[in-house]
């Protein structure tokens, strides 16, 4: 889990400065086996995702390893003001923006070019205020096997009375949803206080 932290510690610019603004950022519940990074948003690696605010973020149990059942098995939430409500095309533009970015920095070959995400989303239902979304995402992987890989992607849109803001749960694997993984990522949720008063 070591290789993760440093990772996303380098990407986020040091969250230690930011976390010395803020109290604890809990916007996701996961066990402890779930590693866990905050990065700080407008991200440096995709300016082109232009909003405020912060991304919690949990690893599953033996993501970096190719053989794990948790490879590439991770979840983060946005919390950014977004005061409308997000459609598919709002999360297959910014995803597309978040991979080309962080693949693009991760890649150490300065003579190779990274294939350009692609990505397809649909909205399934809406329930209780949760709005819920499904797709797929092609990325090159540049962390481990560095070629493209395909992950499965749910969204769940939490919205909050309080500050009418919108909150996005995505939960990523490469595996189909009957895998294991995707029993794993059933544990992981939106703190129930996430709704917090502005």
């Amino acid at each position: 889990m070591n290789k993760i932290v440093l990772i996303f510690i380098l990407l986020s610019c040091s969250f230690y400065s930011f976390g010395q603004q803020k109290e604890e950022i809990k916007l996701i519940q996961a066990d402890s086996t779930w590693a866990k990074e905050i990065i700080e948003i407008p991200f440096w690696f995709a300016p082109e995702i232009n909003y405020n605010g912060h991304e919690d973020i949990r690893f599953a149990k033996g993501w970096e390893k190719i053989d794990s059942p948790g490879f590439w098995t991770y979840a983060f939430a946005w919390d950014i003001n977004l005061k409308t409500k997000p459609s598919a095309k709002f999360f297959e533009d910014n995803l597309k923006f978040y991979f080309d970015g962080l693949m693009k920095v991760v890649n150490k070959d300065t003579l190779f070019t990274i294939p350009k995400t692609k990505a397809s989303f649909v909205e399934k239902k809406q329930k209780n205020e949760v709005s819920t979304f499904t797709g797929t995402l092609e990325i090159y992987d540049a962390f481990t096997t560095k070629k493209t890989i395909i992950l499965n992607v749910t969204v769940e849109c939490y919205y909050c009375k309080k500050t009418k803001t919108f909150v996005p749960l995505l939960k990523f694997s490469p595996k189909d949803f009957k895998h294991e993984s995707w029993e794993m990522l059933k544990q992981v949720k939106l703190n129930p206080n996430f709704c917090k008063e502005e």
